[in-house]
C-alpha cells in the first residue's frame, strides 16, 4: 500500500526512517521558525516587556508647603501618614482573605470588595487597601510583615493642623482629588491621585502648595516588592505661605464666640493695605478630622448640626444689615442736599397714610440733626430722608460701597448678598417697587442683605474717606528659589466730599462716647473708636442680628471690624462687647510691641 507521497508503507524500515526523519526536521523547521519570530522580528517588544515587569516607575510626592500666619507661627505642615497596599493587583486566594481579614478586623466580604475595586497605583500596579492607617495599627501591622509577603505598608506626607480648629475657614483642608476635580485640573498636570485643597487658602492657592512631584525608577522581585532603586528626580517642595492673619488674635475672637455660645463672624482688615488681620467664621471645625478617616456617625454629627458650622458666615453668610447700613444711607443724603444741622422732629414713628413705620424707642428721639441720628440710630429720621431721597440714589450709593457684589477676597465661596431694586422684586417677587420698600431700606432692612466681610469693606471705604484695597489672605508665598508678594490692588477710589466722611466719623465717635450713644461698650482709655450698630430684624431667629462695624483710630484708621451674631439680640449689648475684646488683645499686642 502506497500513501500520497507514494512511499510504501508497511514492513519497510527504511520508509519508516524516512518518515520520521521529515516529521523531526519539519517539527525544528517550526521551532526555529518561532525563535527566530520572537528573538529578532519581536524581540525589542518582548525585552521592553521583560523590562516592564522587572523595572517600575514610582511617582514621589512633592512636600506640600507649609502655612504660616502673619507672625511666622506655624499652623499647617505634614506629618507621616500611612497606607497599606497589596501586591497582587486583583488576583487572591481564600487564605488571603482569610488573612487579611484576621490581621485588619474586616469581614472577608469587606477585604474582598476592597481587593476587587479598590484603587491601583498606575505604574507600581499596587492595590490600596486601606488609605489612611492609624499610627499605632501602622506599626502594629508593620511588626507582622514577614508573615504576609503581599502587603506592604507605605508612608506618605499627611496635612496636619496644629490647632486643629483654629482659623478652619481660612485655612480650608486637604482630601483627595473627586472625579469632577480631575477632570478640571488635569490640564494643569493633576493625576487622579493627588489630595488637593477642598476649601479655605488650602484650595485657593492649592496649584503653589501643591509642588510638583519627582519620580524613581525600581527594580521589584516576583512579588513586587522593591529590590533596588535605579535612579530617581527629586520632587520640588511646595510654596510656604504666610498669611495676614495673626493667629493670637483670631483665636482670642473664637473664644469669645465660643463662650458666649454665639454663632457669627468677626472681621477685622487693614484699611491701608486689605490685609485681612482676622476672619472668624463661627462655629468652627476640626481640620484634622478631614484630612483623616471618619465614621459616618461623625459626618453626620457634622451635616445634622443645625450650626451649620462648615458654612463660612464671613463670606458666605448674607444677612440683613440693619442700623449699621445708615452710614452708607448717609453719604447718599449728604451727597444729595442734607443739612446735618437741620432738625426734625420724631414722636417715635414716621407715617405715610396709615402705614406706620417706628422707632426702636418709644415716644422717639425728639428732635433730632444728623450727629443725633447716628448717635442714638433714630430710625425715623431715615425713614423720612430716605423716602425723600428715593430709590435710585439709594441704590446707586449702596452700589457705590460694594453691596450686591463680592469683593474678590482669595479664597472661594465668596457670595454677593443682593441688592434690591424694583427689576429683582418684579422677577422675583412678581410685584413693584413700593415707598415702604425704600423706607426699609434705609435702615438696612427690607430685601438687602450683605456678608460681614462686604460690611468690613464698605467700612474702609468709610474709614478712607472713599478709598479701598481688595482684601486678602496671603501676604506671601515662599519657594527655594521664588518669592511672590501679593500684590496690594486698589479696587475703589469714590468722588464723595472728604467732608462727608469727617461729618459721618464724628457722629459714630459720638455715638461711642455720649451718654446717649449706642456703643458706649467700645469706649476705649487712649483710644478714639468710630463706631455704628445695628440690630436687624429676621425672619429666621426670634431674637434680631446683632451687628457692630467701626474703625481706629478714628481720624487715622490702622484697623477696620466688623461683629455679627446670628439671633443675638441688640448690636449694643451683644456684638459691641465682641469687638471690644478684639481692641483690648489688639492694644495689649501693640503696646507689648508683638507686632513684626
Amino acid at each position: 500500500m502506497k500513501n500520497r507521497l507514494g512511499i510504501k508503507l508497511g514492513g519497510d524500515t527504511e520508509n519508516r526512517s524516512l518518515i520520521f526523519q521529515v516529521i523531526v526536521v519539519v517539527i525544528f523547521t517550526l521551532l526555529a521558525t518561532r525563535l527566530f519570530y520572537l528573538q529578532v522580528v519581536r524581540g525589542d517588544e518582548y525585552r521592553e516587556r521583560a523590562n516592564n515587569n522587572r523595572v517600575k516607575l514610582k511617582r514621589i510626592e512633592a512636600p506640600r508647603g507649609k502655612i504660616f500666619d502673619s507672625q511666622g507661627e506655624l499652623l499647617a505642615t505634614n506629618e507621616a501618614g500611612y497606607r497599606l497596599l497589596y501586591l497582587k493587583e486583583r488576583k487572591y486566594s481564600e487564605k488571603e482573605l482569610k488573612e487579611i481579614s484576621e490581621l485588619l478586623g474586616l469581614t472577608e466580604e469587606s477585604v474582598e470588595r476592597r481587593i476587587k475595586y479598590g484603587e491601583i497605583f498606575p505604574y507600581t500596579r499596587e492595590n490600596i487597601l486601606v488609605d489612611d492607617l492609624d499610627e499605632d495599627e501602622a506599626h502594629r501591622i508593620m511588626e507582622k510583615l514577614s508573615e504576609y509577603p503581599y502587603l506592604q505598608v507605605q508612608a506618605y506626607a499627611k496635612r496636619e493642623y496644629l490647632y486643629d480648629t483654629l482659623a478652619s475657614h481660612v485655612l480650608g483642608y486637604v482630601k483627595k482629588i473627586s472625579a469632577e476635580e480631575y477632570e478640571e485640573l488635569k490640564e494643569l498636570g493633576y493625576t487622579q491621585r493627588d489630595t488637593v485643597g477642598k476649601n479655605g487658602v488650602e484650595k485657593q492657592y492649592d496649584y503653589q502648595l501643591q509642588g510638583k512631584p519627582g519620580y524613581k525608577y525600581i527594580e521589584v522581585n516576583a512579588l513586587n516588592r522593591i529590590v533596588k532603586e535605579l535612579r530617581q528626580r527629586q520632587p520640588v517642595p511646595g510654596k510656604d505661605m504666610y498669611l495676614t492673619i495673626d493667629s493670637r488674635l483670631q483665636e482670642v475672637m473664637e473664644k469669645y464666640f465660643e463662650e458666649k455660645k454665639l454663632q457669627g463672624s468677626f472681621v477685622a482688615i487693614n484699611p491701608k493695605n486689605g490685609e485681612v488681620i482676622a476672619m472668624v467664621s463661627y462655629p468652627t471645625y476640626s481640620l484634622n478630622m478631614f484630612t483623616s478617616r471618619f465614621t459616618s456617625e461623625e459626618w453626620n454629627s457634622i451635616m445634622n448640626d443645625k450650626r451649620k458650622p462648615l458654612r463660612n458666615r464671613a463670606i458666605a453668610g448674607e444677612y440683613p444689615p440693619g442700623s449699621v447700613f445708615k452710614p452708607i444711607v448717609s453719604v447718599g443724603l449728604l451727597n444729595n442736599g442734607l443739612n446735618p444741622k437741620k432738625q426734625y422732629f420724631d414722636n417715635g414713628y414716621y407715617q405715610i397714610g396709615k402705614w406706620k413705620w417706628r422707632s426702636w424707642k418709644r415716644g422717639g428721639h425728639g428732635y433730632v440733626d444728623f450727629k443725633k441720628a447716628i448717635t442714638e440710630s433714630a430710625n425715623p429720621y431715615f425713614y423720612r430722608l430716605g423716602d425723600e431721597l428715593g430709590p435710585t440714589k439709594l441704590i446707586e450709593t449702596a452700589a457705590d460701597f460694594g453691596m450686591g457684589q463680592r469683593t474678590g477676597i482669595d479664597t472661594p465661596g465668596e457670595r454677593s448678598g443682593r441688592l434690591p431694586d424694583d427689576e429683582w422684586k418684579r422677577k422675583n417677587m412678581n410685584e413693584p417697587w413700593y415707598r415702604g420698600d425704600t423706607i426699609n431700606l434705609s435702615i438696612g432692612q427690607g430685601y438687602l442683605t450683605v456678608t460681614p466681610l462686604q460690611m468690613a469693606e464698605a467700612y474702609t471705604l468709610l474709614a478712607n474717606k472713599g478709598v479701598a484695597y481688595r482684601p486678602h489672605l496671603v501676604r506671601t508665598l515662599k519657594g527655594k528659589d521664588e518669592t511672590v508678594v501679593t500684590k496690594i490692588e486698589k479696587v475703589k477710589e469714590l468722588n464723595y466730599s472728604k467732608s462727608y466722611y469727617d461729618l459721618i466719623t464724628d457722629a459714630m465717635v459720638n455715638a461711642v462716647e455720649a451718654s446717649n450713644g449706642t456703643v458706649k461698650a467700645l469706649r476705649t482709655e487712649g483710644l478714639r473708636v468710630a463706631a455704628k450698630t445695628g440690630s436687624a430684624q429676621n425672619s429666621q431667629f426670634k431674637k434680631t442680628h446683632a451687628w457692630v462695624g467701626g474703625y481706629f483710630p478714628a481720624h487715622d484708621p490702622e484697623v477696620v471690624f466688623v461683629a455679627f451674631a446670628e439671633g443675638a439680640g441688640g448690636g449694643g449689648s451683644v456684638a459691641a462687647p465682641a469687638a471690644k475684646a478684639f481692641i483690648d488683645k489688639y492694644l495689649e499686642l501693640k503696646g507689648n510691641n508683638h507686632f513684626d
